[in-house]
């Protein structure tokens, strides 16, 4: 029976891969090699290959193949083939080179695979151990996926693989993330070891820094290298016994760039309550009570859970009547970060004053995501609430602390207060009517109303133009997000440079009319010059922002101090405001 299924299989499984749509590619190790480093060059069909012809290699010293390869996979009865061909190969002149498309032969059919480039650059002068090269000691970025979302979130590894002996290690500079809001992943200060396999060849592996990035523009963004500093241990002849018999040189590894390609968000479908929140999401509302007094507090929660960009979701606008008070909301994160990105909940809770008895409703409330997996927008809506607010015991204000409003007014009719302001006492024999007074009185509640609806006119056109009231709110949400970061110093140092990262981009954001997701420092430095800005101020923003960004994964111990960074960010934004008013 096993016979006749291996059978089978042989002969159907050609035909079967060109059934599901046949791939001959060429794929290149690195992108990037110096003169006399060695790269790997494969060739790869996912389904059989009955002949293999490939392109001269010119400018290149092949150092061995072509060796074939072949895999076979059964899985929930549907079968897979993949045949390929590669070889390892070493760069011998400077340039940029393609590698010209091979040819194959497949079920009666010829398939070409797409060129390929790689570029060659002049190998560095460095003391060298023997036997160390690029494919037994390396450091490589790897996401999970080179085409995004803007706002999707993205894992990301940089990796150290070695087969050599490694005595000690350290970072030399981590990565550049310009242009994603970024989260870490926790991993151990002593990154563990274990064994993987990379195009048939077996390494260890040590994964150095795992975080979950958030792409905040669009267009083609760069994750920038990471160095690395290993000490490989070589074998000597011991000379006396001071002698340890080894040696250790050291070698500063370097991460290729990868390049991001960040989709943007789409106009179509997209709705008026959507505020860039960007994953899966489900949303949960509810209120404390629905009966109560007046001037007495409900909570009213409101609570996102699922995965995404949950810490970057604002609190969202309410419907109130204008009867009922309300403030801030609290928030409250319970969230995961791992390599499957971030995950929880987002909790904003709202405290509520209705101030007059009375029916109210509040409307449902909703919130709209962008899901990138189908790649389209969702709207969320929760149920509308009733609250039965009755009569409450409203304290007068008068020293008779005991006698409330209602009894005021039938005392009025019997007993009055003494009053202690000055008055003005009337002659029995003077006349009200057509005097100056009288005049004055007669025309002031139309000089009055007049008055208001100029005031009225002005505040509408004032805050017609959106643009600048959110100019003018600028520094007071700035002053906000400060003081949150304020009570975390010294206490969440993650927290803490997040907060401040977080104000500051908003400032710019709100303060230079520019959607925060769409700014780069380059774009800031533009905006700011065109508003007369001096260059000292805008190097202090820059500045702020860079330490910022460093200190979120930086080693304890290292970085600004958290007190120097919140004076910087008070000052920067207090000159910005005196630059721009």
């Amino acid at each position: 029976m096993q016979l006749r299924l291996c059978i089978f299989l042989f002969w159907v499984l050609p035909y079967v891969a060109q059934g599901q749509g046949f791939k001959f590619e060429a794929s290149l190790s690195k992108g990037t090699v110096q003169v006399g480093e060695q790269f790997s060059l494969t060739y790869s069909a996912n389904g059989k290959i009955t002949s293999f012809s490939a392109p001269r290699f010119t400018n290149f010293r092949t150092l061995s193949g072509p060796n074939s390869s072949s895999s076979m996979n059964y899985v929930n009865g549907k079968v897979s083939r993949k045949e390929a061909y590669s070889y390892i190969l070493m760069g011998q002149k400077v340039g940029t080179f393609t590698f010209p498309a091979a040819t194959i032969k497949s079920g009666g059919n010829v398939y070409k695979s797409n060129p390929v480039t790689i570029k060659v650059v002049k190998a560095t002068k460095k003391k060298k151990s023997a036997g160390v090269t690029s494919t037994n000691l390396f450091l490589e970025a790897r996401p999970s996926k080179r085409s995004i979302y803007k706002g999707e979130q993205l894992p990301i590894t940089y990796t150290v693989y070695f087969n050599l002996e490694v005595s000690h290690s350290e970072t030399v500079k981590l990565p550049d993330l310009n242009g994603f809001w970024t989260e870490d992943v926790s991993v151990p200060r002593q990154a563990s070891v274990y064994s993987t396999t990379i195009d048939n060849v077996r390494y260890n592996a040590a994964d150095l820094m795992k975080k979950v990035i958030f792409p905040q523009r669009s267009g083609t963004l760069e994750l920038g290298p990471m160095e690395f500093k290993v000490f490989v241990r070589t074998r000597t002849r011991r000379r006396s016994i001071f002698d340890s018999g080894y040696r250790d040189d050291e070698y500063i590894l370097k991460s290729i760039p990868v390049k991001i390609k960040v989709k943007p968000l789409p106009d179509k479908g997209k709705p008026q309550s959507f505020d860039g929140a960007v994953g899966k999401y489900a949303l949960k509302v509810n209120i404390d009570k629905s009966a109560l007094q007046a001037n007495e507090a409900v909570t009213l929660k409101v609570r996102l859970s699922g995965a995404g960009n949950l810490k970057l979701i604002e609190p969202l606008k309410l419907q109130l009547p204008p009867d009922i008070d309300t403030f801030d909301p609290k928030i409250t994160n319970n969230l995961k970060v791992d390599m499957s990105g971030v995950s929880g909940s987002r909790t904003f809770e709202y405290l509520l004053i209705p101030r007059h008895a009375g029916e109210f409703v509040i409307p449902a409330i909703e919130f709209s995501y962008f899901d990138p997996a189908k790649g389209k927008y969702k709207t969320l809506k929760s149920e509308e609430f009733k609250l039965s607010v009755s009569k409450g015991d409203e304290q007068s204000t008068t020293t008779l602390s005991s006698i409330n409003k209602e009894n005021v007014k039938f005392i009025g009719s019997d007993i009055r207060f003494i009053k202690d302001a000055p008055f003005l006492l009337l002659d029995k024999g003077a006349v009200f009517f057509l005097s100056k007074a009288f005049y004055v009185a007669y025309a002031s509640p139309a000089l009055l109303l007049m008055l208001l609806l100029v005031l009225r006119r002005r505040h509408i056109l004032r805050n017609k133009d959106i643009v600048q009231v959110r100019r003018r709110g600028a520094g007071k949400m700035a002053k906000k997000s400060l003081a949150r970061a304020k009570a975390l110093l010294n206490k969440d140092k993650a927290q803490f440079y997040q907060e401040v990262l977080k104000g500051l981009w908003g400032y710019l954001g709100m303060k230079l009319s520019v959607d925060t997701v769409d700014m780069s420092k380059e774009a800031i430095k533009a905006a700011l010059s065109s508003k007369s800005v001096s260059d000292e101020t805008i190097a202090i923003m820059i500045s702020v922002l860079d330490q910022c960004e460093f200190a979120q994964y930086a080693p304890e111990g290292q970085g600004t101090d958290m007190g120097d960074v919140y004076a910087e960010a008070a000052r920067v934004i207090e000159k910005i405001e005196n630059e721009i008013g």
